[in-house]
């Protein structure tokens, strides 16, 4: 198996299939990137704003929580119990940060999180979400005179203060081994909490707030992994494959096979733990459908002559770093390094899913659905083989989902189905920005909307996202900040073929 260093393929004449993972033996560390990062100034134009899925506004999936989703009931803690834990965490929201005293009382209060159940966990959230809440009222009177002045002030100072202590609180555990992977899981599970533990938001945001600092681009690490990095870590690539689940060892090894390419981002603190990764596959033209890309049988590309790079699946791993924008550094540093080891590698395209695309649909009565299609399409309906006039989007969902029999009808189905996934991604906006997740992703990246792919996933998961459509974002490194200017002004970037659709 070639190193991913390597950038020839076997010289072999004839281009062997992809064989059956063998035994791992010997293994390796990642190799760390020399590579610099691109500008940030793509990315700082989402900020920090917030949506999943990839979680942070964008294309990247979260990783799968190893804890489920599962309903969590809080155990009980006595009364003793619980003032022994106020105590202690009011030792670490109010001593200094070097205060020796605070620093074993976060600790001890670290390991029993960690070692706790989840019925446990919840239970001291509730306690953490107690004392740290900051409820500006509190201690806030209006003076004597009626004046609210004063007790605007005063809930202002006292907010500050207790914002103060709150981020004094998280620095102190951050300043301790294991210190910031105990944060990241636990803001996960602030998250998941959140809504029966209003008292976390605070606490949470501070959090989050911190990350934006601490997991900076400028820290993060470019790592190649291949299948001579560590079991460990290979591992976990298969666990946080969030977009084309990772089937068996054979399906890891055909990914990471030597016309393949997968990096992630790590973190210094955080050296066995990738944040967010991006597989590629190269490929003589731009990839139509993601079942020839994860073909195990498929023989080996000449890498001597390829000439596109598809990236077509990229992953978050952690839930508590979500609105932690990292995402969109990562595919320009890939760019980066596949630029220096192959130089005349050009094309760089995504295979995306389009994951909204059907609740949208759904989501459209019979007028906005007609309004959608425009006057020439909508007079397609009620033609043999198309639904009646009268569809609704939930029935036009069935109906793109539905295998037609007639060569006729597909024709249809296709040219209905992708002019409503032209729409969708070029058009829909969610307080100014493309509603669909994935497509904020890329073209907040400066990428252009270049083609729809009719049946290009036909799994379940393809079927029930968007009628097993995908679409192709195109990067051209030098057209990156005039694409997302174009997206800032309301008109995002768009290929002829998806142009021509609308």
């Amino acid at each position: 198996m070639a190193a991913s260093s390597t950038t020839l393929a076997s010289s072999s004449p004839s281009q062997p299939g992809r064989g059956t993972p063998e035994a791992v033996t010997d293994v390796s560390a990642p190799v760390p990137s020399p590579k610099p990062s691109l500008g940030a100034r793509l990315g700082q134009w989402f900020g920090r704003g917030g949506g999943k899925s990839g979680g942070h506004g964008g294309g990247p999936k979260d990783g799968k929580d190893s804890k489920g989703s599962a309903k969590v009931t809080p155990a009980t803690l006595s009364p003793r119990a619980q003032s022994a834990l106020r105590r202690q965490l009011t030792l670490c929201l109010a001593a200094r940060l070097t205060d020796s005293a605070a620093n074993d009382a976060a600790r001890d209060f670290m390991t029993r999180y960690t070692a706790a159940s989840p019925d446990m966990q919840l239970a001291l959230l509730a306690v953490v979400a107690d004392a740290c809440a900051s409820d500006g009222s509190q201690g806030a009177e209006v003076g004597r005179d009626g004046d609210g002045a004063s007790a605007r002030r005063a809930a202002s100072g006292l907010a500050g203060a207790l914002g103060s202590a709150r981020v004094r609180f998280l620095k102190r555990f951050n300043a301790l081994p294991d210190g910031l992977p105990f944060l990241v899981r636990w803001r996960a599970d602030m998250l998941e909490h959140r809504a029966v533990l209003p008292g976390l938001a605070a606490l949470e945001e501070d959090l989050g707030s911190l990350f934006s600092t601490w997991f900076d681009v400028g820290l993060l690490e470019l790592h190649p992994i291949t299948w001579d990095s560590p079991a460990s870590l290979l591992e976990k690539l298969m666990r946080y494959e969030a977009v084309h689940e990772i089937s068996s060892w054979a399906d890891l090894r055909n990914r990471l096979d030597s016309d393949r390419r997968c990096y992630a981002f790590f973190h210094p603190r955080m050296p066995r733990e990738p944040l967010i990764f991006v597989e590629v596959a190269f490929v003589p033209e731009m990839a139509a459908d993601v079942h020839s890309l994860l073909d195990e049988q498929a023989p080996l590309e000449d890498l001597r002559r390829v000439r596109w790079a598809i990236f077509y699946s990229i992953s978050n791993t952690q839930p508590g770093l979500r609105g932690v924008s990292f995402g969109n550094f990562l595919l320009k540093r890939v760019i980066d390094e596949l630029q220096v080891d192959f130089p005349k590698l050009r094309n760089f395209a995504t295979l995306s899913p389009i994951p909204g695309f059907n609740d949208w649909l759904k989501s459209l009565s019979t007028q906005a659905l007609v309004q959608v299609l425009g006057p020439k399409r909508a007079k397609l309906l009620g033609q043999e083989g198309a639904p009646a006039p009268d569809v609704n989007g939930a029935q036009m969902v069935a109906w793109l989902q539905a295998s037609a029999e007639r060569k006729g009808a597909q024709a249809l189905q296709r040219s209905l189905g992708e002019a409503l996934a032209a729409h969708y991604l070029a058009r829909e906006t969610v307080r100014g920005q493309p509603r669909d997740p994935v497509a904020r992703f890329h073209l907040g990246n400066g990428a252009r909307v270049e083609r729809i792919n009719w049946h290009a996933d036909l799994s379940k998961k393809g079927a029930k996202q968007s009628c097993g459509m995908m679409v192709n974002y195109l990067y051209e490194p030098d057209e990156l900040d005039a694409n997302l200017q174009r997206l800032i002004d309301g008109e995002p970037a768009l290929g002829r073929a998806v142009a021509r659709l609308l």
